[in-house]
């Protein structure tokens, strides 16, 4: 068999060999101070962090010696707190900026540092370097900003998408059915004129193209409450909160005006007058969403049988 582990060594020889085996193989940062928050003992990997010649060249020195006024101020706070309360702060998420401009995220555990007759000398903790999976768990944040983004937002002009105009509508619905008084809201379903045209005689790309600059011509319409949505391939909304219809049918002419106003280039030298046609409706207490939009769309509609180019409501 192999070597078997001696169980008759001498408890104190186990003991150096723990505290030797903690303060020079740790991957964690081990440290004990004094209650002036002053360094008594610390481990190979503190001083490797702090940039120290040793553990014995941090004797004495404190957290204001290798971190910013700011780290170390909290630092020396909690640590009062321990000593003060007898009790142990753990989890304590840290900060650290560091010269170089990095950025460390750690993570800490602190306990008050008793002497043989149980009084308070000090304080030790245990820190963690948890910076990668701090950046890890970053970009996971950022990825899934982005992917909500993307669920809600169309690729091609920007504007939000269908599925969130209904979850924008629905939401506003339920403000309005719970308020007192007149207030109201509007919607404007909107519709470009002949946009089969477009992608048939010029293609796609210049399609989408005639797309952003209907978003465009929106956007530059709207006040800041407002919301554009882009809700099909040539269809698009509004959304317009406290808004009655005569405000909503202002909105609308500047948006059909600003779309007219400017030419698209849809080829060589080749421009293009785009125009719109819009139909709107405003929300009465109690109407449901699909009323609401039923109502914009037959006003839509409307505007389309009387030869496009115009606004229904």
């Amino acid at each position: 068999m192999g070597n078997a582990y001696n169980f008759n060594m001498d408890p104190e020889q186990i003991d150096r060999l723990v505290l030797d085996t903690i303060k020079f193989h740790c991957a964690d940062t081990i440290y004990f101070k004094d209650k002036d928050s002053k360094f008594l003992w610390n481990s190979q990997q503190h001083a490797d962090q702090l940039g120290a010649k040793s553990p014995k060249d941090m004797l004495g020195k404190s957290d204001y010696d290798y971190f910013p006024k700011e780290f170390a101020d909290n630092a020396k706070e909690t640590e009062e707190r321990i000593m003060a309360s007898g009790e142990p702060i753990l989890n304590i998420e840290e900060e650290w900026e560091r010269d170089n401009g990095e950025t460390r995220y750690l993570i800490a555990s602190k306990y008050p540092f008793y002497n043989e007759d149980k009084e308070i000398i000090g304080t030790w903790g245990i820190t963690r370097d948890i910076t990668e999976y701090k950046l890890l768990e970053k970009e996971l944040e950022r990825s899934y900003k982005k992917v909500q983004r993307l669920a809600r937002v169309d690729d091609v002009t920007g504007l939000y998408n269908r599925r969130y105009f209904y979850e924008n509508l629905e939401r506003v619905c339920n403000i309005y059915d719970r308020r007192e008084g007149d207030t109201t809201f509007s919607i404007i379903a909107i519709d470009v004129d002949d946009m089969k045209y477009i992608n048939d005689q010029y293609g796609q790309p210049r399609g989408d193209d005639v797309l952003r600059h209907i978003a465009t011509s929106m956007l530059n319409a709207i006040r800041k409450s407002d919301i554009c949505f882009r809700t099909g391939g040539d269809e698009f909304a509004v959304l317009l909160p406290d808004c009655d219809k005569t405000a909503a049918v202002g909105i609308a002419k500047t948006i059909a005006s600003n779309v007219s106003d400017q030419s698209i280039p849809v080829a060589d030298s080749k421009y293009e007058k785009v125009t719109i046609s819009a139909g709107i409706s405003t929300y009465v207490k109690g109407t449901d969403i699909s009323e609401i939009i039923s109502a914009a769309d037959r006003k839509l509609y409307k505007a389309k049988r009387n030869g496009k180019n115009q606004l229904s409501y």
